[in-house]
């Protein structure tokens, strides 16, 4: 038996997503995904919108979010309150007070790693699907050095990005968030991924720059969208 877990997706909550609710769940039902882990810029609430949304399709929507920090973002899940510190070392202290477990998304992309942050951390993504095949090698070798289990993350931030990488667990399907935490930490898992479409990052971007009120930005970023969609560069 096995199961299918998509992690790292971020809907309209982020401040770089327009992602609906309803379309990733029902991108989740089309994947055949169990376990849904929505991970939202600084708050858990997309994942609860997610949740109730899913209605119990796919089964499992854990609570989780990216927070930021002076050395990077740090994904926490199986949350239950928000986490408001932006300080790295009382941010993995509180997901771990709820019983959470920490994830390190793309290690290095924008990161600071120290051996305090990593002693903290309980998974590793050694694969987003926004990273260089560089990054992803190093951040494979860096869940081996530190003997971590790994994720394969979508940052999934548009609907065509949802596919991008599908954690599949060699194991029973989990009827409950205590049997997923350990299937998470201790299961047999390989990942299917597919090319993320890169009209997905400038467009992204694009919507960073309008919520934050970056003219530059978005600006820089529309050129980037225009050249990738004048070279046909849509998937």
């Amino acid at each position: 038996m096995s199961f299918r877990c998509l992690f790292h997706v971020h809907t309209r909550r982020s401040f770089d997503s327009l992602l609906a609710p309803r379309k990733i769940v029902a991108r989740a039902r089309e994947l055949g995904v169990h376990v849904l882990i929505v991970t939202d810029h600084n708050t858990i609430q997309g994942s609860l919108d997610v949740r109730t949304v899913a209605e119990g399709n796919p089964p499992l929507v854990v609570t989780a979010a990216e927070y930021q920090s002076e050395k990077g973002d740090i994904i926490g899940i199986f949350l239950r309150d928000e986490i408001r510190s932006r300080r790295s070392d009382e941010i993995i202290r509180q997901i771990h007070a709820q019983g959470g477990l920490v994830v390190l998304p793309h290690p290095y992309k924008g990161h600071l790693l120290d051996d305090q942050l990593l002693a903290g951390v309980d998974l590793i993504e050694s694969y987003n699907a926004r990273c260089s095949e560089s990054d992803n090698a190093y951040a494979g070798h860096l869940a081996e050095q530190r003997d971590r289990p790994f994720l394969a993350g979508a940052d999934a931030h548009c609907s065509l990005e949802l596919g991008a990488a599908l954690n599949v667990f060699m194991a029973d399907a989990p009827p409950s968030e205590a049997e997923c935490r350990e299937h998470l930490l201790h299961a047999p898992r390989r990942v299917i991924t597919e090319r993320a479409p890169r009209i997905c990052r400038p467009f992204s971007q694009m919507v960073k720059a309008v919520k934050t009120g970056n003219p530059g930005l978005f600006l820089y970023q529309a050129k980037r969208l225009t050249l990738a969609l004048a070279r046909g560069d849509k998937q």
